[in-house]
């Protein structure tokens, strides 16, 4: 019997013909999209960790019910959140009847819903925010949208070590703002903020809210967050899921939600609740945690060999601090940032011309307001490590940047 007679034979060859199909596409797309790398750039993003793609998996399975919904298995669902709820706050030393937990979308969606939901609450108190002069960009772009709302924005200024100028925070909070807005941790040269003692001084003078953005801290280093007002940080940072982010905020501050409409389990962030997200989030902060202390000391090594390296190239310039290892800047005399970054890109290294989400385009704002220095600001890019990178790719970049200098 041939094939075209059979038709149980034509079925089964049509599969075969879609199975190779598949199989050859799938080949080829990774072919395409695969290409050996050195990645340095772990501060814009971590690669996703099996047990957490398991967690999330295991969670969507295991648990099958809407959490708003009444019955048992929605009832299950809702204890299981309630549980990742107090996992997260016990993991940050949190105390669960002062803190909530607001699962969003990203650290920049959870600084808009402080940013916006505040102002809209509490406006008619004081319309004054204060802000550092290295925020993120879901800060920054935030406080320009309020500003057309009426909202009045003021900058503290930067010491020359990177930190927050106090005594300038000490001078403006005497006008009684409504919130100042601080990075814990600055994203572009690592500096690690004196971010207690603003809680501290704030609270003391009665001088309005707090929110830290932790995005580049949690998991990193150790923390404090007592009597921090707001928390935001995503865990894609440290091993979780993109489009995963979390807000942690007093309970007895009331802000005005982004959402409106669509029952769920939080006032302030509308939709069904994401229990698989939710428990990703949970297991990628409790592995992160888990192993900050051996992380740290890995990539100080890192760090400490990288720095020593970079010093022997006489047309680099350090821009960042030997506090934070897990964040390296550098300046390339004489090329622009962009230069550099691309001829990496060409070698297969990723490193990164500033934040992933800032405007590429222009000099660094962080470094102008550290060195105020235009040119060492246009020529400055981060170098991010994290405790899966190798001595070997640091010598390569090393190899790279010489090769560069010399190619001018």
């Amino acid at each position: 019997m041939t094939w075209a007679k059979s038709e149980k034979a034509q079925k089964n060859k049509s599969d075969y013909i879609f199975l190779e199909m598949l199989f050859l596409s799938s080949t080829y797309l990774n072919m395409i999209q695969y290409r050996p790398m050195i990645y340095l750039d772990y501060a814009a993003n971590y690669p996703v960790k099996k047990e957490v793609l398991e967690t999330l998996c295991q969670t969507e399975m295991n648990y099958r019910g809407n959490a708003n919904s009444l019955h048992e298995e929605g009832r299950q669902s809702f204890l299981f959140y309630e549980e990742c709820n107090r996992r997260i706050l016990t993991l940050l030393h949190l105390d669960p009847s002062v803190y909530e937990v607001i699962y969003t979308s990203s650290a920049t969606e959870s600084n808009n819903t402080v940013l916006k939901g505040l102002f809209q609450s509490y406006s008619g108190f004081s319309n004054l925010i204060l802000s550092s002069e290295f925020e993120h960009s879901s800060v920054n772009g935030t406080l320009a949208y309020l500003k057309d709302l009426g909202a009045q924005v003021e900058l503290v200024s930067t010491n020359k070590d990177g930190k927050l100028n106090l005594e300038d925070l000490s001078e403006k909070i005497k006008r009684h703002p409504l919130l100042t807005c601080l990075s814990l941790v600055e994203g572009e040269v690592g500096t690690i903020q004196d971010y207690q003692e603003v809680c501290h001084l704030l609270h003391e003078r009665k001088a309005g809210y707090l929110l830290l953005d932790a995005t580049q801290a949690v998991g990193k280093i150790p923390l404090d967050f007592t009597d921090v007002d707001f928390i935001t940080f995503t865990p894609h940072k440290f091993g979780g899921l993109t489009g995963t982010g979390v807000l942690i905020k007093k309970k007895e501050i009331v802000l005005t939600p982004l959402i409106h409409g669509g029952k769920s389990l939080s006032l302030y962030r509308s939709g069904s609740p994401a229990i698989g997200l939710i428990a990703s989030t949970a297991k990628a902060l409790e592995l992160a945690i888990s192993n900050q202390e051996d992380n740290f000391k890995k990539v100080k090594e890192l760090s400490s060999y990288l720095v020593e390296r970079l010093k022997e190239n006489p047309h680099i310039q350090m821009n960042s601090f030997l506090e934070n290892p897990y964040i390296v800047n550098i300046s390339f005399k004489g090329s622009k940032a962009s230069q550099v970054v691309s001829y990496l890109n060409e070698k297969g290294i990723c490193v990164s011309q500033k934040s992933a989400c800032s405007v590429l385009v222009t000099p660094s704002k962080v470094i102008n307001a550290i060195y105020h220095d235009k040119q060492r600001a246009s020529s400055s890019f981060r170098i991010s490590l994290s405790e899966l990178v190798k001595k070997e790719e640091l010598d390569l970049l090393i190899q790279a940047l010489g090769e560069y200098q010399n190619g001018r």
